[in-house]
């Protein structure tokens, strides 16, 4: 899962940092029942996670299924029993997602500490489909590919990567401004796809909820995106994927807060600084104490449990660029794995360089990030 629940442009966070808060809250999802086999870590080093997906109201399997674990280049289709596989899974947080065009999606959070294997049966709910003719006129159409360029933009972010980005089937987009405002809505009963070519990667994106302010540019939107490796041409192509791949990690959320629990700020070229959101824009700052700050490992579990007060800024000085960033909790803690990894990527408020990272910039989860090896 993906999701940005707080944007700002730098000229936007000026004395109005705080109010305009946005916080999308976790969707609650039921499943049809969660089985856990442990299994000796010696046996299997990594975790499989396996069941069946069927129509809620029929309880029939339900062929040409996609499931898989968002962020990751893990995913299946299930075959004419509904029966589904994933292998191979590190440790790790999760979303594994189940969707089928005339369904309704469904997400299943997956904390998993140790190697085991997992049975997750998911039950999807047919949608009600009210097919009718409509008659697209030429003005219509003007302004749906006006929105598309804003929706566009608002998407992919602002990066270098999104040069290089295409939506191959914008046409399943459906776009509208809600009334008397200037905030764009997006979405669509199919999957978006996306054509890193910078990258390197086929993004397959379920949209759960876009809305964006095209005026003032800052929004929120909750996305599950599958990865896939794009086939490569030579060794200079698959170069030039890794190299850009790496830029992208330098500097990211996910870097910060790898770095973060692993005690490697400095070492990482990260420096953060802790006060009320105002006074840390105009470059005021106080040092991080036991009082506003804690970081504690879980007992016998690869997860720390992060907590702070008000806001942190945090610089990045790269070879390359430089970053400066500002994240608040939603939640009174968040927790985080060695990788960077948020158990919920909603407990957090981002501000500043970060927010212009969208999904051009987007990398799937791993263990240990190949980007930055």
């Amino acid at each position: 899962m993906f999701a940005v629940v707080h944007l700002f442009q730098n000229s936007e966070m000026c004395g109005r940092f705080e109010k305009y808060l946005l916080v999308v809250k976790p969707l609650t999802i039921a499943m049809s029942c969660i089985v856990v086999l442990h299994l000796p870590s010696q046996a299997q080093p990594r975790s499989v996670v396996l069941g069946q997906v069927t129509d809620a109201e029929s309880g029939a399997p339900l062929e040409n299924t996609n499931v898989f674990l968002s962020s990751t280049l893990i995913g299946t289709t299930t075959g004419p029993d509904g029966a589904y596989r994933l292998a191979n899974i590190p440790l790790g947080f999760f979303q594994l997602v189940g969707s089928r065009v005339g369904h309704k999606l469904v997400s299943v959070p997956l904390r998993i500490m140790q190697p085991e294997t997992l049975r997750i049966d998911l039950q999807l709910k047919p949608l009600v489909l009210q097919g009718r003719e409509v008659e697209v006129s030429a003005p219509e159409q003007k302004e749906w590919k006006r929105l598309l360029a804003l929706f566009t933009l608002a998407f992919l972010g602002e990066t270098r990567n999104a040069q290089e980005c295409r939506l191959l089937n914008s046409e399943v987009l459906d776009l509208h401004l809600i009334p008397g405002t200037n905030r764009l809505r997006a979405s669509t009963g199919s999957v978006l796809r996306v054509q890193n070519q910078a990258l390197g990667y086929l993004l397959s994106i379920r949209i759960d909820f876009f809305e964006w302010d095209v005026e003032k540019d800052r929004g929120r939107y909750l996305l599950y995106p599958s990865f896939e490796e794009l086939p490569t041409h030579n060794e200079h192509e698959r170069q030039i994927w890794r190299e850009n791949r790496r830029e992208a990690y330098l500097g990211s959320l996910r870097h910060f807060l790898s770095a973060f629990v692993g005690g490697k700020l400095a070492d990482e070229r990260f420096d953060v600084h802790w006060g009320k959101a105002t006074a840390l824009h105009w470059g005021a700052s106080s040092p991080l104490t036991a009082e506003n700050f804690s970081l504690v490992q879980l007992p016998q579990q690869p997860v720390w449990r992060l907590t702070f007060s008000d806001w942190l800024r945090v610089e990045y000085r790269g070879e390359n660029k430089s970053l400066k960033s500002y994240i608040a909790l939603n939640d009174q803690d968040a927790f985080v794995n060695a990788s960077g990894n948020l158990a919920d990527p909603l407990c957090l408020s981002v501000g500043g360089d970060w927010t212009r990272n969208r999904v051009a910039d987007l990398l799937p989860l791993y263990e240990q990030d190949d980007s930055h090896e």
